[in-house]
């Protein structure tokens, strides 16, 4: 090694050694900024001077609980919230472990039979053939567009010249570009996929097909007009029922014309079975009113459960509607209590938990509905008392305005229609049903956030009522989309009258059992 190349590694040695000196010493201030800020937090507060204010609520909550502790001698005690025992259920037993269980028998499959090439082993000259070894795995076939061609025959009267034309097969549109398939799959994965119109058009564009989204909205007009018998069915088959759960929820609309967007109002109404969807302007009662027909001769008549909104007002009429409260809603609100009054919290959170264990415990038995509203006389009654006198003697204690209070009024307004379950094994604690099926408005405003119109918000209404029945009904919204818009599109004058019973989602379920 020469000189010069003994000084340039010298050189780089010490330019190593003084960037390590340089991060060392970055290291040593950070750890030294770390320790200050620690014991910055390891530092106690000076004591802070009470202030008047402190003192007079110091005082005021010594004063309540000595009025408490002189009520509590004199037997005026809160009672305590019966334990509850642990759920055991199926639904509880190890939760998180998959069960993925065989695949469904009923969907088509394709065969791959592979061989062994070498069937040679040892000194034996063949092998004995055994049991085959079978794989299943989920595939998928991506989807194809295609071109239906319809050709009719023309026959021309050498006589008269009169044209004869063969006759026309059912088409959903005949003056339009789509069948009945491509309106169903718009439809569809707009209402059960919760696609925006945009994302569908690129969908279809990567198949093949160009689609403007102003001719596919076009369309979800033209499907709903087809559904419109269909959707008067439902209502008319739910009207029937003799209780419907109810709720609502907002949705951004546009107004042709004008800028920005105002609130309309999706209601869901529903049972045990069917789901219908009604859109109005606004959030006014009158809406409501219009939808159950209040006044009119065929007015719904039944049980209605539902929240303490203030567009319910209409169900306060007991003539032919029993308004029934739900006790999810007050749970909830006792929920919302926790961060102020825990402990009182979480005892009525305990004693509502104990009405819903009577009915866990009525759905293992598997009661009817007069064995559930025996159950309940039996078991639920006393509860509700004592929970009651419980809320009686604990409100006293908290200032108007605070959670606990005001969760306490809550249920004390509501008092006639929370109790009211306790006449009829079918009325249900809560209007749950109600707010789940909400889920798909609002799963549908997340991924397309507004309506284009009042209109619009109308047509989505109906195409979701006979989409999201057809889901409760196990039926797939596509299959009986495409069965049926061709049929709609050739109704008679009088819209099907006498036909339409067999063309509603539940006969086509049970025209096709393996649907």
């Amino acid at each position: 090694m020469n000189l010069e190349d003994a000084i340039r590694e010298l050189e780089e040695t010490k330019a190593d050694l003084a960037q390590q000196k340089r991060l060392v010493e970055g290291l040593q201030n950070q750890m030294q900024k770390l320790l200050n800020e620690l014991a910055k937090r390891d530092k106690k507060d000076p004591p802070k001077r009470e202030s008047k204010r402190d003192k007079k609520e110091r005082r005021e909550k010594a004063a309540a609980a000595k009025a408490a502790a002189a009520k509590a001698a004199e037997g005026k005690i809160a009672p305590e919230a019966p334990p509850r025992t642990e759920r055991t259920g199926p639904d509880n037993a190890d939760k998180g472990v998959p069960r993925r269980g065989p695949l469904p028998a009923d969907v088509p499959r394709t065969t791959e039979h592979h061989s062994i090439a070498d069937s040679r082993c040892c000194e034996a000259p063949n092998l004995v053939r055994g049991a085959d070894k079978v794989i299943e795995q989920r595939d998928f076939i991506p989807a194809r567009v295609a071109v239906r061609r319809v050709e009719l025959e023309q026959w021309v009267c050498q006589c008269c010249e009169a044209v004869h034309d063969a006759p026309l097969p059912e088409i959903a549109v005949p003056t339009g570009s789509m069948t009945g398939r491509m309106l169903a799959h718009i439809a569809s994965s707009k209402c059960a996929m919760h696609l925006p119109l945009i994302r569908i058009a690129d969908q279809i564009a990567t198949l093949g097909f160009t689609i403007a989204s102003s001719t596919m909205s076009n369309a979800m007009g033209l499907v709903s007009d087809l559904l419109s018998p269909i959707y008067d069915r439902t209502v008319a088959r739910l009207f029937a029922r003799p209780l419907i759960q109810l709720d609502g929820t907002g949705m951004k609309v546009l107004q042709p014309g004008e800028k920005g967007t105002h609130r309309g109002q999706f209601m869901v109404y529903c049972d045990d079975e069917l789901t219908v969807y009604g859109y109005s302007e606004s959030k006014a009662a009158k809406h409501l009113s219009e939808f159950l027909r209040v006044g009119e001769r065929d007015e719904y008549q039944g049980f209605v459960v539902a929240d303490s909104a203030n567009n319910m007002a209409c169900l306060n009429d007991m003539s032919v509607r029993i308004r029934c409260g739900c006790w999810q809603h007050s749970r909830e609100r006792f929920k919302a209590a926790r961060v102020s009054a825990p402990k009182e919290a979480e005892e009525a959170i305990a004693w509502i938990g104990t009405f819903f264990d009577v009915e866990d415990a009525a759905d293992l038995a598997g009661d009817t509905a007069e064995e559930r509203a025996a159950r309940r006389r039996r078991d639920t009654m006393p509860l509700i008392r004592r929970f009651w006198q419980w809320m009686a003697a604990t409100q006293h204690r908290f200032d108007p305005g605070e959670d606990l209070y005001d969760a306490v009024q809550y249920c004390f307004n509501q008092r006639t229609v929370l109790q009211r379950f306790l006449t009829d094994g079918r009325i249900p604690l809560t209007n749950n049903r109600a707010e789940t099926e909400l889920g798909t408005i609002g799963r549908g405003r997340r991924g397309y956030l507004f309506a284009g119109s009042d209109a619009s918000g109308h047509q989505l209404a109906k195409l979701y009522t006979v989409v999201r029945t057809c889901q409760r009904m196990a039926v797939a919204p596509f299959e009986y989309l495409a069965w049926v818009l061709p049929k709609l599109s050739d109704l008679p004058v009088n819209r099907g009258r006498g036909h339409l019973a067999q063309l509603v989602p539940w006969a086509y379920r049970d025209m096709n059992p393996t649907v």
